[in-house]
């Protein structure tokens, strides 16, 4: 997210306004400009619509130039699973992760703002491997000690149950996966999901 989107979240706005309120802001600014040029007078008056047109699109294109939509930054498609694998008890977030996966890593990030927000949700990290990891490298070096990290050495269940895909989201309650997203589908529609389900704990 832009530092613009971040401080939507910051004033406590959902992800999802978040993430669109800028786009309906530089709309908005079009307007006012188009409002303003109607003032002026032209000799012709196609060129008044001319430039009107041009404003009207020119906030809006510059804003969607720097900071494009993408397919899943809307998105909220994860799947409930159908798994025997053991969660916490409490109502939490697993993110599955490889060691040496660059869009693990990535998200990390995302991970700590939802932390930030959410002080008191239960977060926990998986590292999916059957080699034995060495403390504080790689992957486990930029995790916070927030979270609570294991390694899971059941790959092929593991790996069943997200699909083959990682980073992988895992909401789960009573011993149970919930829901899962893949690192595509965790989309802020997803992020709000995820918060409202945690709001709606009664540990929360």
């Amino acid at each position: 997210m832009n530092w613009i989107e971040t401080h939507f979240l910051d004033i406590g706005l959902s992800w999802s306004s978040s993430k669109a309120l800028p786009y309906f802001l530089s709309i908005l600014l079009g307007l006012i400009l188009v409002f303003l040029i109607k003032k002026i007078r032209f000799n012709k008056n196609w060129i008044k619509w001319a430039i009107s047109l041009f404003v009207l699109l020119l906030p809006f294109s510059v804003y969607f130039a720097f900071y494009p939509i993408y397919e899943g930054d809307f998105s909220n498609l994860g799947v409930i699973p159908n798994s025997k694998i053991k969660f916490p008890t409490q109502k939490a977030l697993t993110v599955v992760v490889l060691p040496d996966c660059p869009y693990c890593h990535q998200a990390i990030p995302l991970i700590d703002k939802i932390k930030s927000r959410n002080p008191k949700m239960t977060i926990n990290y998986w590292v999916v491997t059957s080699d034995s990891l060495p403390p504080k490298t790689g992957i486990l070096s930029k995790i916070s000690s927030d979270y609570q990290v294991c390694q899971r050495l059941d790959v092929v269940e593991i790996s069943q149950l997200v699909l083959g895909t990682f980073p992988c989201f895992i909401l789960s309650e009573n011993n149970k996966a919930i829901k899962v997203w893949n690192n595509n589908q965790f989309g802020v529609r997803a992020l709000d999901e995820m918060e409202g389900f945690f709001t709606r704990s009664l540990y929360y």
